[in-house]
């Protein structure tokens, strides 16, 4: 009976040594235990020593994107305020220099993505316990700074495309004005018939700028171009038919001459007086679609460098 005793006094002393060692293993694992949401470094140092290289290419790459983009902003700028001061030449001048820019870009973009793509470890089951949340963290930002240039080439199309539209209505007003005053020059010496003929060269222009002011007319006001268009082609009918009455009388002055110089007056007196209905028309040409083009390009270019930004940068 004593033997019995022993033996379940001495199992009890052993479950209790089991409970108390099993405490202590508990306690102290509990202890050594990372905060909740804590990560281990040593188990991810090794995967973001992988990551980040090719991560530091990527920004480095995005940050001359951003330099790219900041350039082809100022080329609409300035596209945008030569065209309003009817400045065609540096128009077409900072056009050019942005279609190189925005080809720039373009590639540029597509490299970026490809290296992203190529990124080790992010997007596989173990980038989740062998890349840090830090690192997983600047790809996503570095994916979206990417994406942030998105539209960039339907802007600047917009852009080119009213460009384009004002040179080609600036190159057709100076063409009929420069007829026009070489057929006032020709009238002069008396070669009459030869101004008349001159005159066809006008009137070609005023018809080709109605058929743009046309096309113009879906994103455009053309209440001044068309007030521009109906006062030369009026004025343009009444020197003709001016020259035509002297060259009809040789030069004589008879009552048909002297109703048609009368006229002439009356259709140069209601000519703009000088080139700022011009600004005005050029000045809505861009409020047309080159101003939205220029808003959307610089709202590109915040949200670049926005993206490029880390969240807990000062």
């Amino acid at each position: 009976m004593n033997a019995v005793r022993s033996l379940l006094a001495a199992l009890a002393w052993l479950v209790a040594v089991l409970a108390i060692a099993l405490g202590a293993a508990g306690l102290v694992t509990a202890m050594d235990a990372p905060p909740a949401g804590r990560e281990r470094p040593a188990l991810t140092v090794r995967g973001d020593a992988i990551v980040d290289p090719a991560l530091d290419v990527i920004e480095s790459e995005l940050a001359t994107l951003s330099a790219d983009v900041d350039a082809l902003g100022t080329q609409a700028r300035g596209a945008l305020a030569s065209l309003v001061g009817s400045d065609m030449a540096t128009v077409e001048g900072a056009i050019a220099a942005g279609d190189g820019l925005m080809v720039q870009v373009t590639l540029r973009v597509a490299t970026i993505r490809q290296a992203l793509a190529e990124v080790p470890l992010i997007g596989t089951p173990q980038a989740r316990y062998q890349v840090s949340s830090a690192v997983r963290d600047r790809y996503d930002r570095l994916r979206a700074a990417a994406a942030e240039v998105d539209g960039l080439d339907g802007a600047w199309a917009r852009l080119t495309t009213g460009s384009v539209a004002a040179s080609r209505l600036s190159t057709l007003l100076a063409a009929h004005d420069q007829a026009v005053l070489s057929a006032a020059g020709l009238g002069r010496d008396a070669k009459y018939q030869e101004a008349v003929e001159t005159l066809d060269v006008a009137d070609a222009a005023i018809s080709d700028s109605r058929r743009l002011r046309d096309v113009l007319a879906k994103t455009v006001d053309v209440v001044v171009l068309d007030q521009w268009l109906d006062r030369n082609a009026g004025y343009d009918v009444a020197l003709r038919g001016l020259y035509q009455a002297l060259d009809d009388v040789g030069g004589r002055v008879t009552q048909a001459v002297r109703e048609a110089i009368d006229a002439e007056k009356a259709a140069k007196e209601r000519l703009p007086a000088d080139s700022r209905g011009l600004i005005l028309i050029m000045g809505e040409i861009g409020r047309g679609g080159m101003n939205g083009a220029v808003i959307a390009i610089e709202q590109a270019r915040g949200r670049l460098a926005d993206a490029l930004t880390p969240a807990d940068a000062p």
